[in-house]
């Protein structure tokens, strides 16, 4: 099985899409060394709020990374483009889904 870990956030003020995308590719790498992450994905509505969809092999794993990334210069580099009082993190449980998901290993 695995979780999900939505983190939901509005940009700073002035920030591009283009500056938040390259922000949060930069922290592809670093994502990929932590225990259990299987894939991640960056979205956007039309109000401007961001949604980074995690997935991960257990919620342990999920909770953990925050530590784990705390001192990583990518995420330090996230940070300041975030307006931070929209912050929002949940790590959730999948009870349903329409098929099988393939995540690279």
């Amino acid at each position: 099985m695995y979780v999900v870990e939505i983190v939901s956030w509005k940009a700073a003020p002035n920030v591009t899409d283009q500056q938040m995308t390259d922000a949060v590719q930069a922290m592809v790498p670093d994502l990929e060394k932590l225990p259990g992450f299987r894939y991640q994905s960056l979205s956007k509505d039309d109000d401007g709020l961001w949604m980074d969809i995690y997935y991960w092999d257990t919620k342990e794993d999920a909770h953990q990374s925050n530590d784990l990334m705390a001192s990583k210069h990518s995420l330090q580099n996230l940070i300041p483009l975030i307006d931070m009082s929209s912050l929002k993190i949940d790590v959730l449980t999948p009870h349903q889904e329409s098929g099988l998901i393939s995540f690279p290993q």
